[in-house]
C-alpha cells in the first residue's frame, strides 16, 4: 500500500480538480495524475471521471473518498495534538454533544474547566444522538455527551452524569392555561409541538405516550431541540422540552410551564468515551474532572 497515493487521491476529491491539488501538494499535474492512475491499477477501478471543470467521482470514488476523509482527519487531529505542549495547560479537546447535552450540563462544566485551564482549547461538534456517537467510534472526537435514551455499544463505555426533568411549556397564546395542572391525556387537545421522528427525545416522548394506551401526533416537527423553544414561544403548540432549555426562556417570560397531574421520567446526560483509544493530557483531565464532580453528587448516578 502506497499511502502517498491516497494523499493525492484526498487533495484530488477535494478540490474536483488535479490542477489545484497538485498546487496544494507542492507537486506536477503530470505526477498526480500518475500517482491516481496507479491507485486505480491497484484497487483495479475507476475513482474519477473527467468533467468540463476538474474531475469528479465515480461510485467507487465516492465510497473510497468517505472512508480516506475519515483518515485525513484523524491525520491533522492527531499532527495538531503532537504540536502542542503535552502539558495540561495547551492542546485541544475533541467534543461531540447533543444541544440538550450542552444545555443541561456541558456549558458550565467547560466554563469551569476553561477558567482552571485557559490555554486549552475546545473544538465542539454537535449533532443528534446516534451522530455524537459515530463520530466518538471514528475518533473524530475524544468525549461524547448525550441523552437517554442511547444506544451505546462495546467497547464504548458510558458513565450516568446528570439527571433533568424534561417539562411541558406553552407560549403566552395559552395563557388559560396558566396556573392549571394537565392530565398527559390532556396534552392531545391542544396543537403540539416535538421533534421529528428517530430523535432521542422524540421516542422518549412516543414511548410515554405509548405506555400510557396514548399516541403522539405532533401539528408542528423540529429538525432540532434548540428549535422547539423558540417555536413554543411564538404560540406553534405546547411542547416537551429538557429544562435547562427552557429555563431562561421562563425566567423572561416568554414561555410558562405547565404541571402535569404526574410528570415525565427522569432522564440523564451520559459521558460516552473510548477505553481503548489513548486521551490527551487534556481530554483526560476534563473527563477526570467530571468523573470526580459525580463522585461527589451520587444522587445523580445511581
Amino acid at each position: 500500500m502506497n499511502y502517498e497515493y491516497y494523499k493525492i487521491f484526498y487533495y484530488v476529491g477535494k478540490h474536483k480538480n488535479i490542477t489545484r491539488a497538485a498546487a496544494e501538494l507542492y507537486s506536477s499535474q503530470p505526477a498526480v495524475t500518475r500517482a491516481i492512475q496507479n491507485l486505480e491499477a491497484e484497487l483495479g477501478c475507476r475513482l474519477f471521471v473527467r468533467t468540463k471543470n476538474g474531475v469528479d467521482f465515480t461510485h467507487e470514488g465516492q465510497t473510497l473518498f468517505d472512508y480516506v476523509s475519515i483518515a485525513h482527519r484523524q491525520i491533522l487531529k492527531g499532527e495538531n495534538e503532537v504540536s502542542q505542549a503535552i502539558s495540561i495547560d495547551g492542546g485541544t479537546i475533541y467534543i461531540g454533544a447533543t444541544v440538550t447535552a450542552l444545555h443541561e450540563y456541558l456549558f458550565d462544566v467547560i466554563d469551569g474547566f476553561h477558567l482552571k485551564y485557559p490555554g486549552v482549547k475546545f473544538k465542539i461538534n454537535t449533532g443528534s444522538n446516534n451522530s455524537t456517537i459515530e463520530r466518538l467510534k471514528n475518533g473524530t472526537v475524544d468525549l461524547a455527551f448525550v441523552s437517554t435514551p442511547c444506544n451505546v455499544t462495546k467497547p464504548l463505555s458510558t458513565v450516568k452524569i446528570k439527571k433533568f426533568n424534561d417539562i411541558l411549556i406553552a407560549g403566552n397564546g395559552f395563557e388559560g392555561l396558566k396556573n392549571k395542572t394537565l392530565a398527559l391525556s390532556d396534552v392531545q387537545n391542544y396543537p403540539f409541538v416535538c421533534l421529528r421522528h428517530s430523535m432521542q427525545l422524540r421516542q422518549f416522548i412516543d414511548d410515554v405516550f405509548a405506555e400510557n394506551g396514548m399516541t403522539l401526533a405532533p401539528d408542528i416537527e423540529a429538525d432540532g431541540a434548540d428549535l422547539l423553544v423558540p417555536m413554543i414561544s411564538h404560540n406553534f403548540g405546547l411542547g416537551f422540552v429538557p429544562q435547562g432549555m427552557a429555563d431562561d426562556a421562563i425566567s423572561r417570560g416568554e414561555v410558562f410551564r405547565i404541571p402535569l397531574d404526574c410528570e415525565l421520567p427522569e432522564r440523564h446526560i451520559c459521558m460516552i468515551y473510548d477505553p481503548h483509544r489513548p486521551q490527551t493530557n487534556a481530554s483526560r483531565e476534563l473527563y477526570k474532572m467530571i468523573c470526580e464532580s459525580v463522585k461527589k453528587a451520587p444522587a445523580a448516578n445511581p
